[in-house]
């Protein structure tokens, strides 16, 4: 073979692989990330796969920042409702 065909092939792979490592690294992170409804994560996940490298890019520019602020909004609305709850109770 010639070097140069190696030399194309080799940058074909490179390519391929800088495209597929974001989204494998999306479907990875949503999957393991907590969003605030089911629904929310189902619809970035069919972002990510559908179209694979600007879903990727997408959700980390912008979803996996907002997901995990609403996560932590709903988290901290869910501790003041059961704080209120055991005050509730102790009366």
């Amino acid at each position: 073979m010639d070097t140069g065909v190696i030399l194309r092939i080799l940058l074909l792979i490179g390519v391929f692989i800088l495209l597929f490592l974001p989204t494998v690294w999306a479907i990875r992170n949503i999957a393991h990330r907590s969003f605030p409804t089911f629904k929310a994560k189902v619809i970035w996940f069919a972002v990510v796969t559908l179209l694979p490298p600007i879903g990727a890019f997408v959700y980390i520019a912008v979803g996996r920042q907002r997901a995990s602020e609403i996560a932590e909004d709903v988290e901290a609305q869910e501790v003041d409702a059961e704080g209120e709850e055991d005050e509730e109770l102790m009366k």
